[in-house]
């Protein structure tokens, strides 16, 4: 195991964090290298998602460039240590839930130093987030009915586009994407995983799996929106597309990556877009709504048109009913 020798000198004797007592240390490289085992064979039994692995890397990142500007080390971390970094984070205007994360990302990392003894504690254990001081219900932020068919009426006719095959996908690729969200309540990242080989037919019924959040669900599609999916396969077909059963169903338009999947942040940039060309990204001091608005919108409104709570949880794929009964306080 890679190590480093602390020097024996009068500063180290009287540090407070009583150094004397230990010999040698883990390099930061070995601390790096047991959370990356960490990652791939513990969380989530080894399946973890790219996005998860990824989040956990990056926050776990910054606690340790945030360790290096303090010349704090890794392996020596106290709790009060995370304590002064969690008040960074609140001081660096971090939400509640930003917080959440990054404090879990953290504690994985010294859970895997632990379980290879290169700590002796979690320091992180103990240290929750700030709780967010406003009612879960007003974090709830969706479209009205007549906003959200404003959004729609936004996308260009389909029926106007002739000749350019290209602007005909651009058009079917967002108003499915923006139904599938606003109307079926699908996540960003299950837009972003969805492959043509997801969708399929019973009778005159379509579905759509999704692989979302640990679990995958099979929602049913609405008549029209499997109609439109039809029609824009045809689109892409005629643009000389080949499908396989990896080809995705949301694509990249651009030069360089066209058919290829759209990353995440792509999706959430068509969906801003069209909330900025509708004037509904921010409309007061109070809403700010993002792409997860959407699923929100999907939620809200199928409760205001009669669904009951149990038919929203299983729109929506929560796991937990108290999740979905937020919604009845919107």
């Amino acid at each position: 195991m890679p190590i480093r020798r602390l020097k024996s000198d009068r500063s180290t004797q009287s540090s407070p964090r009583n150094l004397a007592t230990v010999s040698t240390l883990p390099t930061v490289k070995a601390m790096r290298d047991c959370f990356e085992r960490y990652l791939s064979l513990t969380i989530a039994d080894g399946n973890a998602s790219v996005d998860t692995i990824k989040t956990y890397r990056n926050r776990t990142s910054q606690f340790l460039s945030w360790c290096r500007e303090r010349e704090l080390y890794p392996a020596l971390i106290t709790r009060e240590n995370i304590k002064e970094y969690r008040k960074n984070l609140v001081d660096g205007a971090k939400t509640s839930p930003t917080i959440r994360l990054s404090l879990i990302s953290i504690k994985h990392f010294y859970t895997a130093c632990l379980a290879e003894k290169l700590v002796k504690d979690n320091p992180v254990i103990g240290v929750k987030a700030p709780r967010e001081k406003r009612e879960v219900a007003s974090t709830i932020k969706y479209l009205t009915q007549s906003e959200l068919q404003q959004i729609f009426d936004s996308v260009a006719p389909i029926l106007k586009i002739r000749g350019d095959k290209t602007k005909q996908v651009q058009v079917l690729r967002d108003r499915i994407l923006l139904a599938c969200m606003a109307l079926q309540g699908c996540r960003s990242v299950e837009m972003f995983r969805a492959n043509w080989s997801d969708i399929s037919q019973s009778g005159n019924q379509h579905y759509l799996k999704l692989d979302g959040k640990n679990s995958i669900r099979t929602v049913m599609l609405r008549t029209d929106l499997a109609k439109e999916m039809a029609l824009y396969r045809q689109v892409r077909q005629k643009n000389k597309e080949k499908f396989t059963a990896q080809s995705p169903l949301i694509i990249s338009l651009s030069n360089r990556r066209y058919g290829q999947r759209l990353s995440r942040s792509g999706i959430s940039h068509i969906v801003n877009g069209y909330l900025e060309k509708c004037n509904l990204k921010h409309t007061d001091l109070e809403r700010s709504l993002s792409p997860h608005s959407l699923r929100h919108t999907a939620g809200t409104l199928s409760l205001q048109r009669g669904s009951s709570l149990r038919e929203v949880q299983d729109l929506l794929g929560h796991s937990d009913p108290k999740t979905t009964t937020i919604y009845t306080h919107v």
